[in-house]
């Protein structure tokens, strides 16, 4: 029998052990920092109307930081990093199972992120998908 591997394992859509648990589905992006606070303001309606509509979303969390740096944000934000000063989201969609993960990412995803695109001018720097493990908020 070998050892167990302390290498994480690789971000994958597919259904794992924990599939069954809670996930969010998380999308970083930067705004125009000019566009910052109308952005704010259609994304509350926007994102009500999404956990509203879509089937297995139940709520969603929108956060504000700094410059972000890590893994999880790409590198190079193109020439409208250069041009303009960027606002940073990150948006946490709480869903309730892969399946309805999935049926989003099938039907959905592009759709949705065609309408803030349109609008905002933003870029989408990364996506991920979190499953809980365990919590101690209640």
């Amino acid at each position: 029998m070998s050892a167990p591997s302390d290498r994480p394992q690789t971000l994958s859509r597919q259904a794992s052990e924990v599939a069954n648990s809670a996930i969010i589905y998380e999308v970083n992006l930067s705004v125009p920092k000019d566009k910052a606070d109308d952005y704010v303001l259609w994304l509350r309606g926007f994102t009500k109307e999404v956990c509203a509509t879509i089937d297995g979303f139940t709520g969603v969390q929108v956060f504000t930081q700094p410059k972000p740096v890590g893994l999880h944000w790409l590198s190079e934000e193109g020439a409208a990093k250069v041009l303009l000063i960027q606002a940073y989201f990150t948006v946490h969609y709480h869903i309730d199972s892969q399946q309805q993960l999935d049926a989003y990412l099938n039907d959905h995803q592009e759709r949705v992120a065609e309408a803030e695109q349109r609008r905002f001018q933003f870029l989408v720097t990364s996506r991920r998908i979190l499953r809980l493990q365990f919590s101690t908020i209640e």
